[in-house]
């Protein structure tokens, strides 16, 4: 977030855990396949096999940024932080076709207020997970990449 230096908030070390799951989250919200169809009225059509990309390649699978369950929970926790804040957060973890800048400014909300919602808003959050993961023993990230496991606390 360098480009955003007057708009976000220092992250203290408490709350890194969070901006990482939103991180996270936001990447795992933009990342969309694109799926492209052929232009016959049937939707039959078969184009010719491209030469220059093998057809391994193609067949393999993408990469999880995030397991679905884990972005549902990092989506139900996100929903749940007071509105105010939870708009700051989703402009600025969640990637949207207008320009960050230009939703605070169309929301008229000034660099200062939205560094003091961005600290309150990943505060919130990181609440709202350790609430939910209360019941969960304290381990470390799985090697499956699972972001959601408690840090030692």
């Amino acid at each position: 977030m360098q480009r955003l230096q007057g708009l976000t908030a220092d992250i203290p070390a408490d709350l890194a855990h969070a901006d990482e799951l939103l991180t996270a989250y936001g990447r795992w919200a933009r990342d969309r396949m694109k799926l492209h169809r052929c232009g016959s009225a049937e939707g039959r059509y078969i184009p010719p096999p491209d030469e220059t990309v093998d057809e391994d390649a193609r067949r393999e699978p993408r990469e999880t940024l995030m397991p679905t369950p884990d972005a549902l929970q990092v989506h139900r926790a996100l929903i749940r932080v007071a509105e105010v804040e939870r708009e700051i957060l989703q402009i600025l973890y969640v990637p949207q076709r207008m320009r960050i800048e230009q939703q605070l400014r169309l929301r008229r909300i000034p660099g200062r207020l939205c560094q003091e919602r961005h600290l309150r808003g990943l505060r919130m959050f990181a609440n709202l997970m350790k609430a939910h993961n209360a019941g969960a023993e304290p381990r470390e990230a799985s090697a499956s990449g699972n972001l959601l496991a408690i840090k030692g606390e």
